[in-house]
């Protein structure tokens, strides 16, 4: 059996964690809400458009937004949806 370093002391309650509220992918739906363009080309420095277009969905469903998002030709785009 290995051996493991280890340290325990007691505490009188647990620490406050933090986390991150927004994702980095936020601003860039807030922005493309605000600009009033019905479809944009997202493109970012080292990411994919399939992985871009899959975070953006991600935060599109969990922030319930009229936006869709896509990806083509290794590009992501953002586009509103239309009217029903």
């Amino acid at each position: 059996m290995s051996k493991i370093k280890f340290e325990m002391k007691e505490v009188e309650k647990k620490r406050v964690g933090s986390f991150q509220k927004r994702s980095i992918y936020d601003p860039i739906l807030d922005k493309f809400i605000e600009s009033g363009h019905d479809l944009v080309e997202i493109n970012i420095e080292g990411r994919s458009g399939s992985y871009i277009s899959h975070q953006l969905k991600t935060r599109i469903e969990k922030r319930q937004l009229d936006i869709v998002a896509s990806a083509a030709g290794g590009y992501a785009y953002l586009e509103k949806k239309p009217p029903e």
